[in-house]
């Protein structure tokens, strides 16, 4: 750049706080050496505070728990794990152990059916208390009892290991059946029963039957915080991308100092922050129709922002459609940003989204922890029976259905503050028992993407994939923008970029690394647009 000649400046708009917005925010507000382009950047959220932190919740003076919990796994996470580094978040292991546990309205406490010690496996498995309790009798006469208990864990172990081993083995990239991109797990759960005579007569077909229905879909029904029937149609490629990626070899980590830390850093060269900012419109700037203009209501009334080169929407995809709609009403019939607009919102129609409650709280009731306090772990999985589900719940705001898994987590405070933690807290996912009211700390309402296979399809024309070595599964393989992103740039003519970024937005399981890979790539195509060459190593 001409040390004569000012930078030009590029105005662009970023539509929601969440990690998707923020990380898009943080990259275009960071200087570019020796660029000849000057970013100014407006980031819009129409809640008061910043989206990643809005809805955690402070006990005490100093200790802030994160809403929702927010755990990553080092080996479907490297994107993330690498913008956090470079941002110098402290993020420390936390490998955590689990309980499964079935629930029935009739029968009154938890019965603790599994217990998994963590760390991916390698911890092994722990003998419930009822087994516990018939293997360590003491009395003569129960000798035998003592026998069936142990033999009872003995066998369970053997089941499950023998139906992680063949789980590992249908998830291997290079040998996996391409059949399988075609199906949803519960297709898949069906087709891969195993049907031979030694099957049947070992009973390993019901053993199998038993491992995905009591054991994978709880799990995959927590990590993707979605009921049952979310989990049985969601493209069992994802599900599997996460079982290889998650094998055996990598570790659990929460951030040492919470999101709240994570959120200044990612803003911290932001210059033009719009908080309780609620978008009214989107449309054709009237004294520039190639740019964008905003509408938005505040508390202070109506205020319109002009002359936007490029809008990025890092919201869920079902708020985007209506602001879309309004930007291409205001676009001339037969230009190519219109119908660029159009398809984007035909694309953002197939995404879908399930509510989710999270519950910080103090209850440790037996409705939702094992009532034995040896069967408690990190994580608390709780199932309900299918006698149970038979009973609807009547609707609560505290509650969902109970189709889904409610996982409550023991929250351990940060060090310094273990000693002095004023109180034990409890976080509840997905609570479908009632938790008193003088008991709850904090509610929080969520929306949270899922995954179908119609909106796998409709996934290409947002992200496509460029390269995939012989070992790696889709969701390790490198990505760019697909075909229907930054809407009108395309035109000779051209018109503002619309581009899209967001959990819902990249392969696999819609979680925190497709926020960050997304908003990169609309980072670099931004840049690519204006005549920029950053390259990807040098994001993160």
């Amino acid at each position: 750049m001409s040390g004569s000649r000012a930078p030009r400046t590029v105005k662009v708009a970023v539509v929601g706080s969440g990690l998707a917005g923020l990380t898009t925010t943080y990259l275009l507000s960071s200087s570019l050496p020796d660029s000849d382009v000057a970013f100014e950047v407006h980031l819009f959220e129409k809640a008061p505070t910043l989206g990643m932190d809005s809805s955690s919740v402070s006990i005490g003076k100093d200790w802030r728990i994160d809403v929702p919990m927010r755990s990553f796994q080092g080996g479907y996470y490297p994107h993330f794990i690498a913008l956090y580094t470079k941002l110098g978040v402290e993020f420390r292991l936390n490998d955590y152990s689990y309980s499964f546990s079935s629930f029935s309205q009739k029968s009154g406490p938890l019965q603790t059916t599994m217990i998994y010690n963590g760390a991916s496996g390698r911890a092994g498995l722990g003998m419930p208390a009822w087994m516990q309790d018939l293997y360590f009798r003491r009395e003569r006469h129960h000798t035998i009892m003592r026998i069936f208990g142990l033999a009872l864990f003995i066998l369970t172990t053997l089941q499950l290991f023998a139906c992680y081993v063949r789980l590992i083995l249908f998830s291997l990239p290079p040998v996996r059946s391409k059949r399988f991109n075609d199906l949803t797990f519960g297709e898949w759960a069906a087709e891969t029963v195993p049907c031979n005579f030694f099957a049947r007569v070992l009973g390993f077909d019901s053993a199998w039957k038993s491992f995905t229905q009591d054991v994978l879909i709880p799990l995959f029904s927590a990590v993707c915080t979605a009921p049952e029937e979310a989990i049985n149609a969601h493209p069992v490629e994802d599900i599997l991308d996460y079982i290889w990626l998650t094998f055996g070899r990598t570790h659990h980590y929460v951030v040492s100092k919470g999101v709240r830390d994570v959120v200044a850093r990612l803003t911290s060269n932001a210059q033009h922050i719009h908080l309780s900012a609620h978008i009214v419109s989107v449309h054709a700037d009237p004294s520039n129709p190639r740019l964008v203009s905003i509408e938005c209501s505040t508390i202070d009334g109506p205020i319109r922002y002009p002359g936007f080169h490029h809008i990025v929407f890092g919201t869920q995809a079902t708020r985007v459609g209506p602001m879309l709609s309004t930007y291409a009403a205001s676009l001339p019939p037969d230009s190519h940003a219109r119908d660029a607009a159009m398809q984007q919102m035909a694309c953002l129609e197939t995404f879908r989204y399930v509510r989710t409650v999270v519950l910080n709280h103090t209850d440790a009731s037996p409705a939702l922890l094992p009532a034995d306090k040896r069967d408690r772990r990190d994580l608390n999985l709780v199932v309900a029976t299918r006698c149970a589900r038979a009973v609807p719940l009547p609707w609560s705001p505290h509650r969902v259905s109970l189709a889904y898994t409610m996982t409550t987590q023991i929250v351990t405070p940060p060090p310094v503050l273990r000693a002095a933690a004023p109180v034990t807290v409890f976080q509840t996912t997905n609570p479908f028992v009632a938790v008193p009211a003088d008991r709850i700390l904090s509610s929080a309402t969520l929306e949270r993407a899922v995954r179908t296979m119609d909106a796998r399809a409709a996934l290409r024309g947002l992200c496509r994939e460029t390269r995939r070595a012989w070992w790696q599964c889709a969701a390790a393989a490198d990505c760019a923008l697909g075909p229907l992103q930054g809407a009108g740039r395309a035109d000779s003519d051209a018109h503002a970029g619309v581009w899209l970024c967001g959990a819902y937005a990249h392969v696999g399981i819609p979680l925190l690394e497709g926020c960050v890979v997304s908003a990169r790539n609309v980072y670099l195509a931004i840049c690519d647009s204006e005549g920029l060459r950053p390259s990807s190593a040098s994001c993160f």
